[in-house]
């Protein structure tokens, strides 16, 4: 069901899927900074869209949020990572807290709607701090 989500652009797809299998395989260095950013704006928006934000977030819902704010924040999605902002803070400082399903819910409907192209704004990132180029186009490299 949920898996067969694949964002506005393809790209969103193919972002994620590649960083999860360079994530998952260990591979020296792990990810870049900018690729941690891609992959934490991918999977969230993926959880959001495919409505698994609730489950996403049944460990660590703090740190998961305040991960994805600052992720949103660094591509330029400055109203869902405001939106975060108000959730973080509905779960820390709400007398009682807010559940973490009914923030998970309203972080799911006000996404819904938002004005930021998170898809734009991921193709856009990974084209700017990626190295998506083939080996033919890399530089000092002989083109056969």
């Amino acid at each position: 069901m949920g898996e067969t989500w694949r964002g506005l652009y393809p790209i969103t797809a193919f972002v994620r899927d590649a960083l999860r299998k360079k994530a998952e395989s260990g591979s020296a260095g792990g990810l870049s900074a900018p690729e941690e950013t891609l992959l934490t704006v991918c999977d969230f928006w993926f959880a959001v869209n495919t409505d698994v934000l609730a489950e996403r977030l049944k460990s660590d819902a703090i740190v998961q949020l305040l991960r994805a704010q600052g992720a949103f924040g660094r591509l330029g999605a400055l109203r869902i990572a405001s939106t975060l902002r108000v959730a973080i803070s509905q779960l820390t400082r709400e007398r009682p807290p807010a559940t973490v399903q009914g923030v998970a819910a309203h972080i799911e409907g006000v996404l819904s709607r938002t004005e930021d192209p998170v898809d734009e704004l991921i193709a856009r990132f990974a084209a700017e701090h990626l190295d998506v180029s083939t080996p033919e186009q890399q530089p000092g490299r002989p083109v056969p």
